[in-house]
């Protein structure tokens, strides 16, 4: 599910560094998603039950009901590796600060088909968990030790703490692939 509109750079770093302020995060590499978590005022919790190619799951509930549990909890599958893992949950909470605002219930199923897919939480995930003026900086002086851009998403991807698909992403976002 995405919203109608594509969000301009500038909306998505806004939203970034919005988030990563309130977590009280400087640019680093591999900012604190225990802390990007809570400053949403969510939670995360692993599952096991969940499909292979499922990374996470969530569900916001705008439901004024007085009954029904509003604190939203990420289900993030325990079987994927810790990389995927910080980019699944990061992903629930973009997912989160685009629609949280917008009436009704929205559900988020982060899957394979979702990496193929670019999206504003997508582009989000990637803004919060890649800051923009780190991941240029080492791009380059990366690429200039290494000529082939691909390697170098995997290098950074290691840096950044997050899957290469997140990287090789960062990198075409920032109009940085070659």
């Amino acid at each position: 599910m995405e919203i109608q509109h594509e969000m301009s750079h500038i909306e998505i770093n806004r939203l970034a560094e919005g988030i990563l302020e309130d977590a009280q995060i400087e640019p680093c590499y591999k900012p604190s998603v225990a802390r990007i978590v809570a400053a949403a005022g969510l939670r995360a919790a692993p599952a096991l039950n969940l499909a292979v190619p499922v990374y996470s799951k969530f569900k916001i509930n705008n439901s004024e009901n007085p009954f029904v549990d509003t604190t939203e909890s990420i289900m993030v599958n325990a079987s994927k590796n810790e990389a995927e893992q910080r980019f699944a949950t990061v992903y629930q909470v973009a997912f989160y600060l685009i629609y949280k605002d917008i009436e009704g219930d929205h559900e988020s199923l982060f899957t394979n088909s979702e990496i193929q897919s670019p999206s504003n939480t997508i582009n989000l995930t990637c803004a919060i968990l890649m800051n923009e003026g780190l991941f240029r900086e080492k791009f380059s002086k990366a690429l200039k030790g290494i000529p082939n851009s691909i390697a170098v998403c995997k290098n950074l991807a290691t840096k950044f703490g997050v899957p290469p698909f997140a990287a090789e992403h960062r990198a075409r976002y920032l109009e940085l692939y070659i």
